[in-house]
């Protein structure tokens, strides 16, 4: 009887995996807001993100029966590092959430757009091992930054300046490998 818990078996059917290094996030911004140049590229940090599908819980003779229950998604959280040129990322981010809600004024800028403008659709593919082909690119849709993280100044570090930025959304798309069917969630 072969031992099917071998590690030449596992190593068949593993395919090599995937790492985390390879994807790509394609941005989509606001008309009102400054394009900043090569944005894909100072995307440092990213995940496939959080769908949960909440339950609701009947309780029936002393127990708790559960269901499925709305779906819900929690914000995405992209790194990047800060760029000091004039179109720079943090930047860009600042003026977007400008235009939601007015630091000075708190009000939305919508006089001469729809407010509908002011979410958009932003994309990250999962790239195959050698980072040659697109495993899986999921959209999030009506996406609007609710955080820009803080840039931490300090005298003794070395590294480059990053931040953080959650994104919300309403819903997702994901774009499964070639020949295969795309599921909207």
């Amino acid at each position: 009887m072969p031992n099917n818990n071998s590690i030449t078996k596992f190593k068949e059917g593993f395919q090599g995996g995937s790492r985390p290094n390879r994807f790509e996030v394609e941005p989509s911004w606001p008309s009102k807001v400054a394009k900043p140049t090569d944005t894909s590229i100072k995307i440092i940090s990213a995940s496939l993100p959080q769908a949960k599908i909440n339950t609701i819980g009947i309780p029936y003779r002393g127990r708790t029966i559960t269901y499925a229950g709305d779906r819900s998604y929690t914000p995405w959280t992209i790194g990047i590092y800060d760029d000091n040129n004039t179109l720079n990322l943090w930047k860009a981010f600042q003026n977007w959430k400008e235009l939601l809600d007015g630091h000075y004024n708190h009000r939305v800028d919508s006089n001469d757009f729809d407010y509908s403008s002011l979410q958009t659709t932003w994309k990250v593919h999962q790239y195959d091992l050698n980072g040659t082909e697109k495993v899986r690119t999921i959209k999030l849709y009506k996406c609007w930054p609710n955080v820009v993280g803080e840039i931490n100044l300090n005298m003794g570090e070395t590294n480059f300046v990053a931040f953080n930025v959650s994104l919300t959304f309403d819903y997702m798309e994901i774009s499964k490998g070639i020949g295969q069917n795309n599921a909207q969630y």
